[in-house]
């Protein structure tokens, strides 16, 4: 499988449960960045290489990944998956939506998707797979 047929598999799954996601591939690198609901719900990094020292993802999935699971860098919770566990992928990502809602309320997380929307730069170099903010 590769890191094209990973995100695919993802973006499918999660459009289905009603995320926003918006996805990069990288000019550089086979990397491919999806983000969740205009960064709220954080993003994934799908490649079959690890990433530069300079940059943390929530969320990463990595061909034959084979090392912690969990880390902490820059202060930031970061998970690793291999590309054999797309359905953990998906409740964690599930997880991260539901403690935000869970936070500041439904009706605060659309708002702060709205005006990530209307104000985050990033969302013209990504490529909105689907779902209405």
């Amino acid at each position: 499988m590769t890191g094209t047929d990973v995100a695919s598999i993802l973006i499918d799954k999660l459009l289905e449960i009603g995320f926003i996601v918006h996805r990069y591939n990288s000019h550089s690198t086979s990397s491919i960045y999806l983000k969740l609901d205009y960064g709220l719900s954080c993003g994934i990094r799908i490649a079959d290489h690890p990433g530069k020292k300079k940059y943390s993802y929530r969320f990463n999935v990595i061909k034959d990944y084979k090392s912690d699971k969990v880390i902490v860098k820059d202060g930031l919770i970061c998970y690793f998956y291999d590309f054999n566990e797309l359905d953990r992928v998906v409740e964690a990502v599930q997880n991260e939506k539901q403690q935000k809602i869970d936070k500041y309320g439904i009706k605060n997380y659309n708002s702060y998707m709205e005006r990530e929307k209307q104000e985050n730069e990033l969302f013209k170099r990504f490529k909105k797979m689907k779902g209405e903010c």
